[in-house]
Parts: C-alpha cells; sequence; structure tokens
C-alpha cells in the first residue's frame, strides 16, 4: 500500500520555522519521501491534507492504560491513601478480559488523541498483549514484578512467564519489551536484583516509578543509610542498563548528574503530579543535565485523560511558574519531548516525519477558532491545541483512527458497555 500525503504542513522541528509545506509517501509501515514538490509515482491513496498539521504522533513513555476502568475512582487524595485504600483494592479484583477491555478504552483515547506509541506499565499480561496485538498501537511493554509480601512469589520466574506470553502474543514489529520495578518502596532488594539478572540475560532495557514523592526519598534515605532514590539506584546497578524513570519530582542537582552520568531517560508526568499535590519536576534543571526528557501520561486514574496536548502545556508553563522564568522550556522543546525524545528513550524507530522513520503519522486540524490565527503553529500546538483537533492517526501505516471512526478490532459502542459493566461490578462493594 503506497499513500500519499500532499498539501500538509509538515512538522520539522529541525527547521527555523519548525514546518515545511509539502507532500509525504507512505510505503507499507515505512516513509519514503519528504518533499516540497508532489511525487509523480503510482500511488494507491491520496490523502488531501487541506493545509493542516501532519506531524509525527506522540509517543507516551510512561501509562498505566488499562487504568481507565479507574478513572474518578478517587479524585482528591494523597498518593497514598489513592494507591493504597483506593486503587490497589479494585486492582485485585479485576480479570484478565477485565484489563482487556480497559486497555482497549484506552487505546481508543491514544487513537482519538494522536498517541501512536506508548510505554506499558500494568499487570494482567494476557490482556494488555491481546489488545495491543488486536488493535494495531505500537508498544513497550513493561513486564512488572508484583507488589506483594508473599514469601512464595518468584520474580525472575514471573517475569520469565509474562515475557514468553509478550513475545507468543504480539507483533514483533510494533512491540519491545523493557522489565519494570515497581518503585524502591514496594520493591525489595531480592527483587531488584531477579529483575536485573532477567534483563541481562535477555538483554532488556529498564524502568521504574522514582522520587515521586517527598515521603517516598525521605523513606529512602532512612533505610539506605542516607541513599536518595537515584543513591540507592545507582547503588544497585540499576542504572547501567537503558533506563527510564518516571516522575523524578524530587531530585536535586547530584541525584539529576547520577541519571545524566547514566544516560537514564525521564518521563515526567505533570498532570498526575499536580493533582496528586506530589509536586513539580526540574524540567529545565534536567535539560541543563543533558538528561533526555519525555513525557507521560500515566494512568487515568491519577489524571484523568490521556491527551498529550494537555500534557504538554503542563510542561511547559508548570517549568516557567516554578521558576519564575516565563523563558525556559519553550514550546518546540517540549514537542521535541513528546515526540523525538519519546522515541529515543524507548528506542523505536518513530518521532520524526524523515525517510526511513516508521509511519506513525497524526493529521491535526487548525480550522478551528483556537487554532488561529497561523502565524506560530509550534505555539498553537502546545499552547492552545487539544486532543480533539486529531481527526487521523497512523500507526506502522494503518489507520487507527479517521475523523470519528476507530479502526482498533472492538467496536467503540461495545468497548464503553463492557468498561461500565466492569466498573460497576468491582465498586458495587464500595459504595
Amino acid at each position: 500500500m503506497i499513500t500519499l500525503f500532499k498539501n500538509a504542513k509538515i512538522l520539522k522541528l529541525e527547521n527555523e520555522k519548525g514546518f515545511m509545506c509539502g507532500n509525504v509517501v507512505v510505503e507499507n509501515d515505512i516513509i519514503t519521501y519528504v518533499g516540497e514538490k508532489e511525487p509523480t509515482i503510482q500511488v494507491d491513496q491520496v490523502i488531501d491534507v487541506c493545509g493542516n498539521i501532519l506531524m509525527p504522533g506522540f509517543v507516551n513513555t510512561h501509562a498505566h492504560t488499562a487504568m481507565t476502568i479507574l478513572r474518578g475512582i478517587k479524585d482528591d487524595a494523597t498518593l497514598q491513601n489513592w494507591l493504597y485504600d483506593n486503587i490497589i483494592p479494585c486492582e485485585n479484583q479485576l480479570t484478565d478480559e477485565d484489563v482487556y477491555w480497559g486497555e482497549m478504552l484506552g487505546i481508543a483515547e491514544y487513537a482519538r488523541c494522536g498517541i501512536t506509541t506508548m510505554e506499558e506499565n500494568y499487570f494482567n499480561i494476557e490482556g494488555i498483549t491481546k489488545a495491543i496485538n488486536k488493535s494495531g498501537i505500537r508498544a513497550r511493554i513493561g513486564i512488572e514484578a508484583k507488589v506483594c509480601t508473599d514469601s512464595d512469589y518468584n520474580c525472575y520466574e514471573d517475569f520469565k512467564k509474562q515475557y514468553k506470553i509478550v513475545k507468543q502474543n504480539t507483533n514483533s514489529n510494533l512491540v519491545k519489551v523493557s522489565c519494570f520495578a515497581h518503585a524502591i518502596y514496594s520493591t525489595s532488594e531480592e527483587k531488584f536484583f531477579d529483575i536485573l539478572r532477567f534483563a541481562k540475560e535477555n538483554d532488556l532495557p529498564l524502568g521504574i516509578h522514582l522520587a515521586e514523592t517527598l515521603k517516598e526519598v525521605g523513606d529512602c534515605t532512612q533505610e539506605h543509610n542516607g541513599l536518595t532514590p537515584a543513591g540507592y539506584l545507582e547503588s544497585l546497578g540499576y542504572l547501567d542498563r537503558q533506563c527510564l524513570c518516571a516522575h523524578c519530582v524530587h531530585m536535586d542537582k547530584d541525584d539529576l548528574q547520577i541519571l545524566a552520568d547514566y544516560g537514564v531517560s525521564i518521563s515526567t508526568c505533570p498532570s498526575s503530579n499536580i493533582k496528586l499535590a506530589s509536586g513539580i519536576a526540574p524540567v529545565f534543571a534536567m535539560q541543563n543535565k543533558g538528561i533526555n526528557v519525555t513525557i507521560g501520561t500515566d494512568g487515568v486514574a491519577s489524571n484523568n485523560s490521556l491527551d498529550m496536548f494537555k500534557e504538554m502545556f503542563l510542561v511547559a508553563t508548570l517549568s516557567k511558574v516554578s521558576l519564575y522564568d516565563p523563558t525556559v522550556v519553550p514550546a518546540s522543546d517540549v514537542l521535541k519531548m513528546a515526540t523525538i525524545n519519546g522515541a529515543k528513550a524507548l528506542g523505536i524507530n518513530s518521532g520524526e516525519i524523515k525517510v526511513g522513520k516508521n509511519a506513525d503519522l497524526i493529521l491535526v486540524k487548525i480550522t478551528e477558532p483556537h487554532m488561529q490565527p497561523e502565524v506560530n503553529l509550534l505555539s498553537n500546538l502546545v499552547y492552545s491545541g487539544k486532543g480533539s483537533d486529531v481527526y487521523f492517526t497512523m500507526v506502522g501505516g494503518k489507520v487507527l483512527y479517521n475523523d470519528g471512526e476507530y479502526n482498533i478490532g472492538e467496536n467503540i459502542n461495545e468497548i464503553y458497555k463492557n468498561v461500565n459493566k466492569i466498573r460497576e461490578r468491582i465498586t458495587k462493594k464500595r459504595i
């Protein structure tokens, strides 16, 4: 299948204005032409972009997608109360089938809002892989150690089982795998060493929630001879492999230097962090250390949406207000975090519109009042844009969403019906 996108404003962040007017050709799952002139080749379909924006799809570097089932389950609560008293009791009731439908709802929201790749960190691997494979979205799935105190639990053997399921049930062209530890406070040293052993044996990258709250930092320094979370991970050797750390809200310059020294990428999740009052991540300081900063939505139970436009706005504006400096973290930097930087962190061949890159593309409408005038489209995307401005989403050459129509393997109304039944069941005892 050869597709020509013509008459497009193409996002090119290396250009001075950030855009070029032109055309893009996709052959199957790869971009094969980008240029101002319309190519004279035989194509199977032509999509007239009509002067709207053609850009790489967003890369969501930290998500718990199936938590769509838990949207609004407990608002206005601290992280510890939210997690241990509300989220975990409901999650304990979820089956693989429940997680499948929650994952499908999240994938529909991704497609609608222009997210083409996610770093998935959730449990019930059967349901997750079934939904990801059926939908055609791109993902890096973090196989995760259970948050439990069961003395019979064998983390290493559990990882072997999960890894086998992912490899058997997904398309390797679209799905990568990482090893994920939930957090320092929920992962024993024994589990950490099991995860490290498995990652090394299978040449897999690592991930973790890190320094999300002051309580986490304080508890870590007390329990580990004054080591901060970053220092503790360094002492374990957890940063030695390609590592992606989510949140990193409470980090000083020494912590950031540790991450920089090991080439760690960071996924900042502003909506979740401010809703749970966890704090504001020092994004500008991260940039100054040369750290690869990316953007994640986290789960909708603490967000409560999967809209990368909202996250981009918050990354830019929270950085400015926390430093009382409106010049830091400009729109172009934020767009890189949501695309190029995210692709680098996950090790995927996407994030830019260039020949040879994966055809993970979205179209963004600029004909709405809030996107006019067109003088500064970079600014419009970050400070004015909304997920609802996306009207077309393609992953690896496959169209997942097109102007109200979903192509993710399940009927959208069937997804809604099932997640509402699940939500009613798991919360019935709590009402």
